[in-house]
């Protein structure tokens, strides 16, 4: 013992504050190096190809998503590197057409990629954030009666309610020469329409022409996204995110958690309700299907936002292209015109039947899809386009960098609804995927394309539209945070002579 002792002595004058943070530091060097040796080396995903610095950290990603193009810069590393990169040291992107099928749809004897740790917020999960698919599938159907056909049906005399609101309002505000920010006014009747059918009470943005501090909430949670998911990639920041968020948008967001539960509240308090989405949720609560507060809360919001956002930014975007591509335009508003005598004649079933404007609608989502980045799932130990891919690696399909690669369409950058209408064209058009496959697809899909076909058609058939600024390179502007930040988008409409649009006091 007295020998070990007098050993240990030896080192004694060594064991000091500054040898001892130096040895410290040697440690976390060798531990680095030696990581970042197995990352670009021996570990299993190696073999896939991406920047160096990408095999080594997952950190480097944090830079383009707090500078707002994380979508832009994915697209670039897919041409630069291919239809796979590796992202991370354990992160693939992908944006072959297959890998959307391979990842997110759901083929017998395949094992299922479940969502990522990224959909973890903090909050009670949505039918979107829910990461076991059990649970999943429980909220999807307590939610799917509400977008069922039979639903739809009913709810689309509140869009035409709605969407002839705005058309009125067109008439008010965006007939002057100066025209006005068309980005505002197709987030007002978004949200006002699926304000009313989520809640039986609208935002009330298109009476009066302003935004509702709702919606002003969600612009921005978007702008406040981009942070949030930069500081998930790192695991000190990620708990310091309650510390590190402004205390603006803390109370911003508060006061929007606050107002969701009160709109809840007051329905659940209501004896004869409208009928709207909450009802079908409502009577299942009430059946003895619980909804925790916490799920009726985090699900009522989804509603809004994804009900909203979609229609906003598709209306957006599609609008700049259409503007841009006088001929593309022509064509439109010449289908729409030719089918509908009048206004009146505008239904959800009508425009089913216009070939043309649903090749508008396609090819508006390709281009701008409203969520532009990749839906992270773990691999199960699975093949994605015919190769393995190891349990616990991170993929996704990222949908900006699949809908501009021209390994799956010809002139991607170019508004060509044609691809979508012609039968020679080879172009692989299920690389757009802008509701997602599978058990995950979008429950308001079919809401969200009955919206852009009544509004554009009824905007279109009253008025010609053109752009402010002409030469406005709109898109370049656009930056990324959870979604789509739009900047403004001045149009200018003029009324068609001889053509009633909906009286002012409708």
């Amino acid at each position: 013992m007295g020998s070990t002792l007098s050993r240990l002595e030896v080192f004694t004058p060594y064991l000091t504050y500054p040898n001892l943070l130096s040895l410290a530091a040697a440690y976390c060097a060798l531990y680095l190096v030696v990581e970042a040796f197995y990352n670009l080396f021996i570990n299993p995903n190696s073999i896939y190809p991406g920047p160096k610095l990408a095999a080594v950290t997952k950190h480097w990603i944090s830079v383009p998503w707090v500078a707002g193009n994380y979508p832009l810069i994915i697209k670039g590393l897919h041409e630069k590197y291919g239809p796979v990169v590796r992202i991370g040291p354990n992160e693939l992107s992908y944006s072959s057409a297959s890998s959307w099928k391979d990842i997110y749809g759901h083929v017998g004897g395949r094992k299922v990629f479940t969502k990522s740790s990224f959909y973890n917020d903090g909050t009670e999960p949505s039918v979107v954030s829910e990461r076991d698919p059990h649970k999943h599938g429980r909220l999807r159907r307590l939610l799917s009666n509400g977008f069922s056909a039979r639903s739809l049906a009913e709810q689309e005399p509140v869009v035409h309610q709605f969407v002839d609101k705005f058309i009125m309002q067109i008439n008010k505000h965006v007939t002057n020469p100066k025209g006005d920010d068309m980005v505002k006014w197709y987030t007002f009747v978004a949200f006002d329409i699926i304000g009313d059918l989520a809640f039986g009470d609208p935002f009330g943005s298109l009476e009066d022409g302003k935004t509702h501090f709702w919606v002003e909430n969600v612009s921005k949670g978007v702008a406040a996204g981009k942070w949030i998911f930069a500081f998930q990639k790192n695991w000190i920041l990620s708990n310091l995110i309650p510390q590190l968020v402004p205390k603006h948008l803390k109370i911003a967001r508060e006061k929007h958690l606050n107002y969701c539960q009160g709109k809840i509240d007051k329905r659940l308090e209501e004896k004869n309700p409208k009928k709207d989405l909450l009802t079908v949720l409502i009577a299942k609560h009430n059946a003895g299907e619980r909804f925790t507060p916490g799920e009726m809360r985090s699900n009522s919001q989804l509603i809004i936002v994804a009900g909203s956002e979609t229609t906003a930014t598709f209306l957006s975007g599609t609008s700049f292209y259409l503007c841009r591509n006088p001929a593309t335009y022509k064509k439109l508003v010449d289908e729409i015109r030719g089918a509908f005598s009048s206004y009146d004649e505008i239904t959800g079933l009508a425009t089913e039947s216009l070939p043309y404007l649903k090749a508008v609608i396609d090819e508006g989502l390709r281009i701008y899809p409203p969520v532009p980045m990749g839906m992270p799932r773990v691999s199960p130990g699975e093949t994605i386009d015919g190769k393995y891919v190891p349990e616990g690696t991170i993929v996704m399909t990222s949908s900006y960098a699949a809908t501009h690669s021209e390994l799956n369409f010809h002139r991607p950058d170019d508004f060509v609804p044609e691809r979508w209408i012609d039968p020679n064209c080879t172009d692989k058009k299920e690389a757009s995927q802008p509701f997602l496959l599978g058990s995950r697809v979008c429950l308001g899909r079919s809401l969200a394309l009955l919206e852009m076909r009544l509004i554009l058609c009824k905007m279109l058939w009253s008025y010609d539209m053109e752009m402010v600024n002409p030469e406005q390179e709109w898109f370049q502007e656009n930056t990324f945070g959870m979604l789509w930040e739009k900047p403004k988008l001045p149009l200018r409409f003029i009324r068609r002579e001889g053509v009633e649009v909906p009286p002012a006091d409708y």
